[in-house]
């Protein structure tokens, strides 16, 4: 009932005043102020449309805690609509008088204020940071959003502490929700890595020389935890520390800085050289005859050439090349006695 006497309200409205401008000419057979009642009403009604949808789509934007882009995106349409209005008076100076100069006027004063609504939308950290009375820091390092799938990989822990992640680290409240519901799942190896995660949130939490902090914010749609993320990233002006592929793909689409716990352990992997000496123990045979099936301490993967006879045995070889695949890189080596004969 209130939705239709809204519409009905904003429709008597629009009727009114385009029959008290005479908006409309006689059309169709149709005297003036009969067309002016016609679209006047058929205005106000796409007005009221266009409020409920813009409203509805507020709500939901509050609802997924994007309270604070809105807030950024409000204040700085009032600095465009102030920039627009200063425009706005100059071009009432230079425009000649006329039904074009109106328009112009008013399209100018329409372009800062969406500009300016846009800009601190997507952009609302340094604008609320302002407003709190800080400063944007340009050598500052960036929080960091700890998402669910790095807390549960266990690596985390080892890389904060050894204090290569700068900046304060944020755990959102729906990750920590979702790392309580993996903990508690019937699935026994889910529940012993989300309660490895818990521990090892509980040590960060503890060790005073990492900053980390708790955001409650909680998700009321736990299966849009990553976008979720990315939301807040944006809000935030904050990295994403991750180990999820669709996550990390999806967040620098949206021009969303990612730190890949996994990249990151490819990047700090020795790089061999043909030629080079190092010890391997031949764990396996290969796929290939006599081949055998080694792997160093950060797990890159041997493939000894002739070394099945030494399964079992540590032995001395030498790199003859090396290959990088999705799921990591392999070595290919001879025993040295071989190579040096070759």
């Amino acid at each position: 009932m209130l939705k239709a006497s809204f519409y009905l309200v904003l429709s008597g409205v629009g009727a009114l005043v385009s029959w008290t401008v005479r908006l409309a000419p006689p059309l169709f057979g149709l005297e003036g102020w009969e067309m002016s009642l016609i679209l006047g009403g058929a205005g106000g009604l796409a007005i009221a449309g266009l409020i409920e949808g813009l409203a509805a789509a507020i709500e939901r934007r509050l609802a997924h805690g994007g309270g604070r882009s809105l807030i950024a995106g409000a204040i700085l349409a009032l600095v465009g609509s102030l920039l627009g209005l200063i425009l706005y008076l100059i071009l009432e100076l230079l425009l000649p008088a006329g039904p074009a100069k109106g328009l112009v006027e008013g399209l100018v004063l329409l372009f800062f204020v969406l500009l300016g609504f846009r800009v601190g939308y997507l952009r609302p950290a340094p604008i609320l940071r302002l407003l709190q009375g800080g400063t944007i820091e340009r050598g500052s390092a960036p929080p960091k959003l700890l998402d669910t799938s790095v807390i549960i990989d266990g690596r985390i822990g080892d890389i904060v502490k050894s204090g290569f992640i700068e900046g304060k680290i944020i755990v959102p409240q729906f990750i920590l929700d979702e790392l309580h519901s993996i903990a508690d799942s019937s699935d026994n190896l889910r529940r012993r890595k989300g309660r490895r995660g818990l521990d090892i949130l509980g040590e960060l939490t503890r060790n005073s020389e990492v900053e980390i902090e708790t955001l409650e914010r909680a998700s009321p749609h736990p299966v849009d935890a990553d976008r979720e993320l990315i939301q807040l990233a944006k809000e935030l002006g904050a990295k994403i520390i991750t180990t999820d592929y669709n996550l990390n793909k999806v967040a620098k689409v949206e021009g969303i800085k990612v730190l890949n716990i996994n990249e990151l352990a490819n990047a700090v992997k020795p790089r061999f050289l043909p030629g080079e000496e190092l010890e391997v123990e031949v764990l396996d045979r290969g796929e290939e005859i006599g081949q055998g099936v080694g792997y160093l301490d950060d797990g890159t993967m041997v493939v000894v050439e002739n070394g099945r006879r030494f399964i079992g045995k540590k032995i001395q070889v030498i790199v003859s090349s090396s290959l990088q695949t999705e799921a990591g890189k392999m070595l290919f080596v001879r025993p040295k006695g071989e190579y040096l004969r070759r």
